[in-house]
């Protein structure tokens, strides 16, 4: 018994009660990402096409409001391609890339980089595995596989998210875009969550468009440590910059 007394409860959303409604359930993180102002987190990466695997680590580094770098190396430490966002446009460099790209953070630049398309997705948070709050889709049903499961539907920007929550944890360990036809856009699942001071976060992030994944498998995170602004721009060769539509 005394063991079991040392065993910390289960990760979970345990405020959150059903009768609250699903809505409540996503706002419960708005407090917790506005609180997120710095955040350094290391990750395995392994992206997947058919038969092709590619492993390596990748370094996220975020500083509200609208500051992220990527960085993604392989075997040896080798630098494979680094990402940065800033508000609306994205800075893709690197041997993957072959030179120097600069277009806007939703447009084609990242597509061409890792054959996913995120499409509405903020990328930051479709990395680190954040779920954005949502209206609830009146006119379709939310559907109960299991007992302890519920796929709900939301909508947003002419498409349709559908999210798979643990009704006991009152975690979503799954989320799928499609269009208003049904066709799937892309889809996240999310596990292994764990709390990184405020911020409950899965340590789990799978993202799968068609036959391409990408997996990634957090190690550390820390959102404790000040980021300055130069920390971004670090190393970027801004000679021969090409943009991308």
């Amino acid at each position: 018994m005394a063991l079991v007394a040392c065993v910390p409860p289960p990760i979970g959303r345990y405020e959150w009660k059903r009768e609250d409604g699903f809505v409540a359930l996503l706002n419960l993180s708005s407090p917790e990402r506005a609180a997120l102002k710095n955040l350094t987190a290391e990750a395995a990466i392994e992206l997947r096409q058919g038969d092709m695997r590619e492993r390596g680590t990748a370094l996220i580094q975020m500083k509200a409001p609208d500051l992220f770098r990527l960085d993604v190396r392989g075997p040896f430490y080798s630098h494979i391609f680094t990402a940065i966002q800033e508000a609306d446009s994205l800075i893709v460099y690197g041997p993957a890339v072959d030179g120097v790209w600069k277009g806007g953070a939703r447009g084609p630049l990242l597509m061409h980089l890792t054959g996913v398309d995120l499409g509405l997705y903020h990328l930051p948070y479709a990395l680190l595995g954040l779920v954005e709050p949502g209206v609830l889709a009146t006119d379709l049903e939310v559907e109960y596989p299991r007992a302890d499961r519920a796929i709900v539907p939301l909508y947003g920007a002419g498409i349709v998210r559908r999210l798979w929550v643990d009704l006991h944890k009152g975690l979503i360990a799954r989320e799928r875009l499609e269009t208003l036809s049904g066709q799937v856009l892309v889809e996240r699942r999310l596990a292994k969550y764990r709390r990184v001071a405020g911020l409950l976060l899965p340590q789990q992030v799978e993202i799968k468009q068609g036959d391409v994944v990408i997996s990634l498998d957090y190690r550390s995170c820390d959102i404790d440590k000040e980021l300055s602004v130069d920390t971004f721009s670090k190393g970027i060769p801004r000679q021969e910059l090409r943009r991308v539509p």
